[in-house]
């Protein structure tokens, strides 16, 4: 019984501990008593930065912490001041040599196929070093001094690979890998502050410095940018306020000639439908086609039509073969300057555009623009629709993925002491009941969720999760029919319970992980429920044989005993 209750008790509380234990990237601890004002954890690849800006000389200290690798991989973090991707990147590279020395240094990138080989940066660093950690990190400290200017904002990069011998080998190329770029304000202070605007008779000019410097065709310039949250993109433009008018420049990167872009505005509400999208795609005829469509419904084709406000001006250009740019003059709403504003990309096939991805970033592609002020936050509607994805997949993990298990446990594990019982029926019953009521508020939540995205489906997860209810909802019932010990029924009734029970522990776990891939949370989450279920599967393990061990222990002595009593009975020569 103690043996059987201090695991159970471990287990509640390794499940409350890996709650507990996502840590900010504020609270790491350096080595040496380094500290950094400013930190982001970065989206892709289990890395952050950290860094303290010094403005009156243009340098920054800058910790890179790059987690999850071993002695032999390679890591590297990079600006480029030129350009938002890998040609032209200037890198801090360091890896662990064969004495266990960690040996870090600079490299210019100046081809797709570069073995990172060591040379001078565009821009100096004066301080550069290096430590393995816990065998699982590596942390290149520096002091960079930024490019000439006044840009404090830059497209940054970062990477990991393998490294075999001297060579270090090309990174993979799957999708994180292929995405872990970004935009890096060293004066987030200074991004912060309010804009600086400067009006003439016709234009309000609104400064802003959280884009990638770019030029583009003809001339054209803008005054203001915002690079966006998610999908590789960023919007230009320059507001004229005299007409209530604005040129933009939508530049969508990471595509192909495979793919539409589209950006909309949504004067009305604050999702898709009745967005005014502009889209940009390659038609059958292998023209690059630019128009407007009007989005009524979640299954839209972006079909051609009139916007409820006049585009004078569109048109759209393919370049670098990876990045599509619409160009647009908008005649706004009378009076407003504040929308929600949408972005998207998907795969165009025989000449029609379809439907984009329905998890991930596809789905976080929404915020708030003032094209007045330069303003851009996330949109209140996506936050709150992001917020129910969130609650909905915490509350059918806990219960579903931990409660539901552990009542089984407690049910096959803890009934073979004789002290338990009946204590172990009353916490088998407790857990399941909890997961229950837990898991029918996560399955409400999804209906709800549901019924909010028209024309989003998750067939899989959807059919599993009706299927769970259906399941649980009848072993909820179940129990008011269960048979006394000793009835003959309910030998038949053990094996219905049981195997119900173990059906709806295999399929909640199937569409947690269902879940996981379509909610598409940072890698710690997945690996942390992963580490839940191989910590109860180890349980299991241990208890099971402890089971045994103790029922044929019990059979033996039953059996002398039965030996005993006979031969004191005369029944024994």
């Amino acid at each position: 019984m103690k043996m059987g209750s201090v695991l159970l008790f471990s287990v509640m509380l390794f499940i409350l501990v890996a709650a507990s234990n996502a840590q900010n990237c504020s609270s790491i601890a350096f080595s040496n008593g380094r500290r950094y004002g400013n930190c982001n954890s970065l989206p892709v690849l289990d890395s952050s930065i950290h860094w303290n800006y010094h403005q009156n000389n243009r340098t920054a200290d800058i910790a890179y912490r790059h987690t999850q690798i071993n002695s032999s991989n390679w890591v590297a973090w990079a600006l480029n001041p030129t350009g938002s991707r890998m040609l032209g990147a200037q890198a801090l590279v360091a890896l662990v040599e064969a004495g266990g020395t960690v040996r870090p240094y600079t490299a210019p990138i100046s081809s797709y196929t570069t073995g990172l080989q060591e040379g001078n940066l565009s821009f100096r660093v004066p301080s550069l070093n290096a430590e393995f950690v816990n065998d699982t990190q590596i942390i290149i400290y520096a002091t960079i001094e930024l490019p000439q200017g006044t840009a404090t904002s830059f497209s940054h990069l970062w990477q990991h690979g393998d490294v075999s011998g001297t060579n270090l080998l090309q990174h993979p190329l799957t999708a994180d890998h292929t995405s872990s770029r970004g935009t890096i304000d060293f004066a987030p202070e200074a991004a912060a502050a309010p804009p600086t605007t400067t009006t003439t008779t016709t234009t309000t000019t609104t400064t802003t410095n959280n884009c990638p410097p770019h030029s583009f065709s003809n001339g054209r310039t803008f005054s203001a940018c915002n690079a966006l949250p998610v999908l590789n993109s960023f919007l230009h433009w320059n507001y004229h306020d005299g007409n209530n008018s604005v040129d933009i420049a939508y530049r969508h990167t990471g595509v192909s000639r495979s793919n539409w872009v589209a950006w909309a505005l949504n004067p009305t509400g604050n999702n898709m439908i009745g967005a005014q999208a502009l889209v940009a795609f390659f038609n059958s005829s292998g023209e690059l086609h630019a128009y407007t469509s009007p989005i009524t419904s979640y299954t839209t084709l972006l079909q051609e039509g009139e916007l409820s406000f006049r585009v004078p001006v569109i048109s759209a250009e393919f370049i670098a073969g990876d990045q599509i740019i619409i160009y647009a003059t908008l005649n706004l709403p009378a009076g407003a300057t504040t929308f929600t504003q949408l972005w998207q990309h998907g795969p165009v096939s025989n000449g029609i555009p379809r439907e984009h991805s329905t998890s991930g970033d596809n789905v976080r592609s929404i915020g708030n623009i003032n094209f007045a002020t330069g303003a851009s936050t996330p949109a209140a509607a996506g936050g709150s629709r992001q917020r129910k994805r969130n609650v909905h997949g915490v509350l059918n993990v806990v219960s579903w993925g931990m409660l539901m298990p552990m009542g089984a446990m407690a049910a096959r594990y803890l009934k073979v002491f004789k002290s338990a019982n009946p204590a172990w029926f009353y916490i088998h019953v407790t857990c399941q009941a909890s997961a229950y009521i837990v898991g029918v508020a996560g399955w409400g939540t999804g209906i709800k969720l549901g019924s909010d995205s028209v024309g989003v489906q998750h067939n899989v997860h959807r059919n599993i999760g009706i299927t769970l209810f259906a399941l649980g909802t009848l072993q909820v019932f179940a129990l008011l029919l269960r048979p006394k010990p000793d009835h003959k029924y309910r030998f038949y009734w053990n094996i219905y319970h049981q195997a119900i029970g173990y059906a709806v522990i295999s399929l909640s776990i199937a569409n947690i992980f269902e879940g996981l891939d379509i909610l598409d949370p940072e890698k710690k989450w997945k690996n942390a429920y992963i580490g839940v279920l191989i910590f109860l599967g180890v349980c299991v393990a241990v208890l099971e044989a402890f089971t045994w061990y103790l029922v044929i222990k019990r059979k033996r002595v039953d059996k002398q005993s039965h030996h005993v009593t006979n031969g004191v009975n005369g029944y024994q020569a």
